[in-house]
């Protein structure tokens, strides 16, 4: 939910955002994981709903 809100503002920014960067992007952690740590997920406050999908446009040479 949040890279999709940092995406689209950078959009409306008028930064051009490539999709093959995007796939190289995760909200997963994949480094110093802890077996037993703390993560912390607040379940009060669900996330606020996206606005239909995420729309790129590819850049062509």
């Amino acid at each position: 939910m949040d890279l999709t809100a940092v995406i689209r503002q950078l959009r409306r920014e008028g930064y051009y955002v490539n999709p093959d960067d995007l796939s190289a992007l995760s909200p997963y952690l994949t480094e110093h994981i802890k077996r037993f740590g703390d993560y912390v997920i607040d379940l009060e406050e669900p996330p606020q709903p996206l606005d239909g999908k995420l729309e790129l446009e590819l850049k062509t040479a």
